[in-house]
């Protein structure tokens, strides 16, 4: 089968998930090696991933979100959530400030809990008023 180059849209995409890979992994991993076997991927593999040569596998991207403790929607789309370690995302925000934090994230942060962050209360049955 003949490789075909992909369109400029969506090597920029690749190129951008590669670049969030890296920041994260530096924050954790500063030795790409080391983060590589713990992933079971090649050292070149992650390099070129990184660099924006080669796209992750769907499996790829759940292991650098567990690993890393970042969401998938922060490695795909650059977007940091409440599914992204706390911690985390307030160090990925103050080194690369064009990342988007949502509003949900920044109530969590300055220590309020938001709805999706707190379980629901007990329901008391109906009739009990104590």
């Amino acid at each position: 089968m003949a490789k075909h180059k992909r369109p400029d849209s969506l090597a920029i995409v690749q190129r951008a998930i590669g670049r969030r890979i890296t920041w994260a992994r530096e924050l954790v991993f500063p030795n790409q090696s080391e983060c590589a076997r713990l992933l079971g991927v090649d050292a070149s593999t992650l390099n070129k991933i990184e660099k924006g040569d080669r796209a992750p596998s769907v499996f790829l991207i759940l292991s650098l979100s567990n690993r890393l403790r970042v969401s998938t929607d922060f490695l795909l789309k650059g977007v940091l959530n409440g599914r992204t370690d706390g911690e985390m995302a307030l160090r990925l925000a103050a080194l690369h400030p064009e990342l988007v934090l949502q509003q949900q994230d920044t109530a969590f942060h300055m220590g309020k809990n938001t709805p999706c962050d707190m379980p629901e209360p007990p329901r008391r049955p109906e009739g009990d008023h104590s």
